[in-house]
């Protein structure tokens, strides 16, 4: 085959370039089909780095390429040295110390570097090519238009991708990463308060309870639920039946006891038996007669009284009545509408160090838009399962004064405040966390 002038050979390597469907492509056809302009060893494609200067990005002869071989670290340092010249003629001579005692390993005897790039300036990359000659005039010639036509197509393939790598190596450069890595660690040191949300519910501050007195049935509740009642009112009434019966049979037998001990009294001045039963008999009275007052008082206790003035609160009547309670179950509880707080249950995974005192913010479900201010004022040592947010801690706590106080019952969510930390923290402690239960540590 007639081998094609200078000339032709240029035209038919712009044309493969042009060809290339891609830039990594372009790439592999500006190291491989080199060789149909001019005789070379070994030709190599380099790309700006931010961190390594230089990038090897295609070698001629070689499909993949490992960017951290020793070859393509001795190849980003010789970039950095040389890479400011538009076209060097480089010999191991005019290398510093560290980079020609690797020249002979790597490279041939003769080689250059073309600097690669677009008409308005824009940096693309080098072209290094090993020569087993020194090239002629007319070969660097030909070596300096082969590359400007690399960088025309190279170029012409990063402006049409609105996002490439190439781009973001350019703008993010050695400096400009490490003052966005100090930024950033700057940023991840400024301390901000810890805090934790957790579901939250308006309860009394110091309700009273209203329990059974003794075991019993529930007959009817005098009151519906949150109802406002005064000191001393009925407020529910245990089924009686059972208690009355017990009180007439007291009754009877305190009178059949009476009877027998006013018989035996007659008859001891004359009876030395009776005199002996007169003990046994005062005995069986007073026993009976304990009896009829016991059972008096559990009557009169079937009524359950309000233990102070306030809110009636309870679940429903229809849940209670004709339930059978033991002795001291809590039926309903009464309590001061003016006096509520809050009870918070943190789950144990967002659980923070908290001391009574910290300050606390209650958003309602019904008006999540304001905040209602409050203080902690007592803190649970113990996770206890709950409906709301599982294994939990329970915290109570005071809203402040002058806060309007909202209605007993409302839900909402809590952001609880602990002590300040740095914010690299308050974002990692979660992940860590998780990360640690993954890794067993």
């Amino acid at each position: 085959m007639e081998a094609l002038d200078p000339a032709q050979a240029l035209l038919r390597y712009e044309a493969e370039l042009v060809a290339a469907g891609s830039a990594a492509e372009a790439s592999f056809v500006a190291v491989n089909r080199l060789g149909s302009i001019l005789p070379f060893r070994l030709a190599v494609l380099l790309q700006p780095d931010p961190v390594r200067h230089a990038r090897v990005t295609s070698v001629s002869h070689l499909y993949e390429i490992d960017e951290n071989a020793p070859f393509a670290q001795w190849l980003g340092r010789l970039a950095r040295h040389f890479g400011a010249q538009e076209t060097a003629i480089l010999h191991a001579a005019d290398l510093p110390p560290e980079l020609a005692a690797d020249w002979s390993e790597w490279l041939p005897e003769h080689a250059a570097m073309c600097r690669l790039a677009t008409p308005a300036g824009q940096l693309i990359g080098w072209l290094l090519v090993g020569f087993d000659e020194a090239p002629d005039e007319g070969g660097q010639a030909l070596l300096q238009l082969g590359a400007r036509q690399v960088a025309l197509v190279l170029g012409a393939w990063q402006g049409r991708r609105w996002f490439s790598f190439g781009q973001i190596r350019r703008v993010f450069t050695r400096k400009v990463v490490f003052a966005i890595v100090a930024a950033v660690a700057l940023v991840m040191v400024i301390p901000v308060r810890l805090s934790a949300l957790a579901p939250a519910e308006v309860t009394p501050l110091a309700p009273a309870s209203i329990a059974a007195p003794t075991e019993g049935v529930v007959a009817k509740f005098q009151v519906s639920p949150n109802t406002l009642v005064k000191a001393g009112d009925v407020v529910a009434l245990l089924d009686d039946t059972v208690l009355r019966n017990r009180y007439a049979v007291a009754l009877k037998g305190l009178e059949i006891a009476r009877a027998e001990l006013a018989r035996a009294g007659s008859k001891a001045f004359g009876d030395d038996q009776s005199r002996a039963d007169l003990l046994t008999l005062k005995a069986r009275a007073d026993e009976k007669q304990a009896e009829v007052a016991y059972t008096e008082d559990l009557l009169s206790r079937v009524q359950l009284r309000a233990p102070q003035a306030g809110l009636v609160v309870y679940s429903s009547p229809d849940e209670w009545v004709g339930r059978t309670v033991v002795t001291g179950e809590r039926i309903a509880t009464v309590s001061d509408p003016t006096r509520a707080g809050l009870t918070v249950h943190v789950a144990a995974d967002d659980a923070i160090t908290l001391v009574p005192g910290a300050e606390v913010r209650f958003f309602q479900n019904i008006a999540p838009l304001s905040a209602l201010d409050a203080k902690l004022t007592e803190v649970g040592y113990e996770a206890e399962q709950t409906v709301d947010a599982g294994l939990a801690f329970t915290l109570r706590a005071e809203f402040l004064p002058g806060t309007e106080v909202p209605r007993l019952g409302l839900r909402g969510t809590a952001k609880v405040y602990g002590d300040k930390v740095p914010l690299g923290y308050y974002l990692l402690r979660r992940p860590l966390a998780s990360l640690r239960r993954l890794l067993g540590l």
